[in-house]
């Protein structure tokens, strides 16, 4: 049985479709999440199970693993400032809930821990190249997740050197597709307003603002890949594209498959502005780890992810 917790949000679904499409025994938490997307509900209560777990809870997690016989765990919640969190709030369910998962998995003897980590703890490396999975991080940080990315990295290699646990750390980057509500990736919301028939008013957004974006099918392939993976060499794992795609590729895509889109992109009056702060970093990273490791190769590029979000959105079809 391989546990997600987050499970109901949008990388845990994503990933649970994966898994049981894939024969796997999955449990997925809810907690402030409660709707199962549609392109779950046939696999409830056959390989799917779902629980209400609140990872803040130690006594709650050992409960969960005992009774549902829990081999594996992909730790993916998480809480951003999105909704006025707190800090407090934030850092309650990002470590706190962190160092549970890693003991109660300790305690359970369950076989892998994949901590989804973030490309944000690059945050303030000034990098041109693309960034390989060093250890060198800086401590400083700007917001929530890539502060608590990195502790929970480090909380995560010391429960592997102590108690022998096996815990991988995925630095994902921004991921876009089915169920998508974050407010930092603008292709994903670009797309979702598109899909929707509503005009996209990024009028002072520069069209050449570029990251490394992933569909979520590639980021739940990689996941499964490392999961199942019979022996790894490292601990850390980059995932993403290995690419830059700027907002502008986006739009065309967008407009491939929905000429009548109505898409307002950096020409507006004002001068041009970036979601990045002065600490976010401006190149890809390096996925040659990954794809020697596992085979990993990105299938989705923004046409192809393009095509499939919207066959979803419009037509409910997630193949």
């Amino acid at each position: 049985m391989i546990l997600i917790t987050g499970g109901l949000g949008f990388l845990g679904c994503n990933l649970a479709r994966l898994l049981c499409e894939t024969g796997e025994e999955v449990l997925l938490t809810m907690n402030r999440s409660r709707e199962v997307p549609s392109f779950l509900s046939s696999y409830v209560d056959k390989n799917l199970k779902l629980i209400s777990l609140d990872i803040t809870s130690l006594e709650a997690l050992d409960d969960a693993l005992q009774e549902f016989g829990v081999n594996a765990i992909v730790h993916a919640a998480v809480r951003s400032e999105k909704g006025n969190t707190t800090l407090y709030q934030a850092m309650n369910v990002n470590v706190t809930g962190t160092v549970n998962v890693l003991e109660a998995a300790h305690r359970a003897g369950v076989q892998r821990v994949i901590f989804i980590s973030s490309e944000a703890v690059y945050q303030g490396m000034p990098d041109t190249v693309p960034f390989k999975e060093e250890e060198r991080l800086l401590v400083s940080s700007d917001r929530f997740i890539p502060g608590s990315k990195k502790a929970g990295e480090i909380l995560g290699h010391l429960y592997g050197s102590i108690h022998g646990l096996d815990v991988i750390s995925v630095r994902m980057t921004r991921a876009y597709g089915p169920l998508y509500q974050g407010i930092r990736n603008l292709a994903g919301l670009m797309l979702e307003q598109a899909a929707k028939g509503k005009a996209v008013h990024l009028e002072n957004n520069d069209p050449g603002e570029a990251h490394d974006i992933v569909y979520v099918k590639d980021v739940a392939k990689g996941v499964r890949l490392l999961l199942k993976a019979t022996a790894l060499s490292h601990r850390i794992y980059n995932l993403g594209s290995g690419r830059l795609t700027t907002l502008g590729e986006f739009a065309e895509a967008i407009e491939k498959f929905l000429p009548a889109a109505e898409i307002h992109l950096g020409d507006g009056p004002g001068p041009l502005i970036s979601t990045k702060t002065p600490m976010d970093i401006n190149t890809c990273v390096d996925i040659s780890r990954l794809r020697n490791e596992t085979g990993f190769t990105p299938e989705y590029d923004p046409y192809r992810g393009t095509e499939h979000y919207i066959n979803w959105a419009r037509h409910g079809t997630y193949t």
